[in-house]
């Protein structure tokens, strides 16, 4: 059975914990929510209720999927971690043009150098995206 409610809207913004519950669904396919917990909870020594609120945040926000299952909830991700990545990818892409070139400055210098090979293929793209 699946939920009725609807979440309210996709968001790609997410924190390390909800990162780290994201990755575990995608490798899996769908779990339940203990399930959950013995992954990625119990590591780390949280609380299940803590994985329970985000795993709920994470449905709130349209990124993973539930169906009730006797007394618990399965879990699956609503996007491939691919498709994550393009929203991502668009929401960042916004929030640079928001910035204007100073921040378009700060954001090369800074990408350069953590991987300058991520500056080559950036200028590959664009030169493509001109043709």
């Amino acid at each position: 059975m699946v939920d009725q409610l609807e979440p309210a809207a996709q968001s790609t913004s997410v924190g390390e914990l909800e990162a780290s519950v994201l990755a575990t669904l995608w490798e899996a396919g769908e779990l339940a929510t203990p399930e959950v917990f013995n992954r990625v909870g119990k590591p780390r020594g949280l609380a299940y209720t803590t994985i329970l609120t985000v795993l709920q945040r994470l449905y709130r926000k349209g990124l993973v999927s539930r169906r009730g299952e006797g007394k618990a909830h399965v879990y699956s991700p609503a996007l491939s971690r691919d498709q994550f990545s393009e929203r991502r990818g668009e929401v960042l892409a916004g929030a640079m043009v928001a910035l204007g070139g100073a921040g378009l400055s700060a954001f090369l210098a800074e990408a350069k150098r953590l991987d300058p090979a991520f500056i080559a293929v950036l200028r590959s793209q664009l030169e493509e995206s001109d043709t």
